[in-house]
């Protein structure tokens, strides 16, 4: 028991010590962005980045339920199924969501399908007037100028897949550093690791049998030294 408790001991009193000076050894200034650590906290990203042009030469990523516009944080969303461009409005649209921005890539409003006369968007096309079709579980839809009305379509319409592009290290790093948002301070790792949250569920369990195991060793040790005491303080002949 004193073994297994042993390793335990020794990273509570490493990282109790540092804790009590974290002022002096500046833990709260120190940011972490090891991977493991990361993804510990649900922060690490997936390797999959999805990146689309947009207004010419501007970049729209998505990454984990999150869209970019250039590398700044945009909006919560799927993973877009079409883009539709226009003046004064451009349309993000996802299976459950209508994202809209203004020329300059700005948020206006993002509207949830619960919204709108259709719950699920598979796809978006074009009319042969060049109108934007959406098309729905529940039919084909097409949208007034500032995508306020939906009517029902019954006309023609084709449908192409929303093209993706390469985003570039640089970008693909500026999503990432946006998206961890600069790691997580040494001070918060060593406290989770101290009260064993570090590693879920079962580093806490092992935290608290540490202690439990710890307790018995010193109640025991104690039991143990007194029953000596008593022993080697009897007269002789007793």
């Amino acid at each position: 028991m004193g073994l297994l408790s042993a390793l335990f001991l020794v990273v509570l009193s490493i990282t109790g010590l540092a804790l009590n000076h974290t002022e002096r050894l500046g833990l709260n200034q120190i940011q972490v962005r090891n991977s493991w650590i990361l993804s510990q906290y649900g922060m690490e990203g997936s390797n999959s980045i999805s990146g689309f042009r947009i207004h010419e030469e501007n970049t729209l990523a998505h990454l984990d339920g999150q869209l970019f516009y250039n590398g700044a944080p945009l909006a919560s969303s799927e993973t877009p199924i079409g883009i539709v461009e226009g003046d004064p409005i451009t349309v993000i649209a996802s299976a459950t969501q209508l994202i809209y921005l203004n020329p300059q890539g700005e948020l206006i409003e993002a509207v949830n399908t619960s919204h709108l006369p259709f719950s699920i968007i598979t796809a978006i096309g074009q009319s042969d007037e060049e109108l934007a079709i959406l098309v729905t579980a529940e039919g084909i839809w097409s949208p007034d100028a500032n995508w306020l009305e939906f009517n029902a379509y019954e006309g023609a319409y084709s449908v192409e897949p929303l093209a993706t592009t390469e985003l570039s290290l640089s970008e693909t790093d500026t999503i990432l550093e946006t998206f961890q948002g600069g790691g997580v301070s040494l001070y918060r790792v060593l406290l989770d690791l101290h009260a064993g949250r570090l590693f879920g569920w079962g580093g806490r369990t092992l935290m608290d049998l540490t202690a439990v195991a710890i307790l018995l060793l010193v109640t025991s040790g104690i039991g143990g030294w007194l029953r000596k005491s008593r022993k080697q303080t009897k007269p002789q002949g007793a």
